[in-house]
């Protein structure tokens, strides 16, 4: 009996599990990866946000075009073609924006040039008029020679 009433004193005095353990830990929330959030840092104000929103952007796209383009019609070519679509959509007129910020010309003409957006021609050839950095400029004469030979 004095074993029992113990306990329930205890549990008494402790009225819920969680104050028992402890104080509460500080636990990271997950941070938001999608796609779209990659889209809207890609046209923020902090340049290392939108560096590696640019590239994180440009490897899904590099990724789904590779199996985009395969001739197989298996669920893997599909999603890639539908995630093709969206980038057309979503990151495709951000980027032509993007295309006069140093920082980003480089992800964002190999983003175009992937997507092959053809309304991006006339901004990459301004584009190159101005650009005088090697890596640059050698971005864009590729991703305006893909869109003009998809056409």
């Amino acid at each position: 009996m004095n074993l029992i009433a113990v306990i329930l004193l205890g549990l008494l005095w402790c009225p819920s599990l969680a104050e028992a353990a402890g104080p509460v830990q500080n636990i990271p929330v997950p941070q938001d990866t999608s796609s779209a959030r990659n889209a809207s840092d890609l046209v923020g104000e902090d340049g290392p946000k939108r560096v590696y929103a640019a590239r994180v952007l440009l490897r899904r796209v590099r990724t789904a075009w590779r199996f985009a383009v395969r001739e197989d019609t298996d669920i893997l070519t599909l999603e890639a073609r539908q995630t093709l679509s969206e980038f057309d959509t979503l990151v495709a007129p951000r980027c032509v924006r993007q295309l006069n910020v140093p920082d980003t010309r480089r992800y964002c003409a190999r983003i175009l040039g992937l997507l092959e957006t053809k309304d991006a021609l006339e901004p990459l050839r301004s584009e190159l008029k101005t650009t005088h950095k090697r890596c640059d400029r050698k971005a864009l004469l590729r991703a305006i020679e893909r869109i003009e030979t998809a056409s």
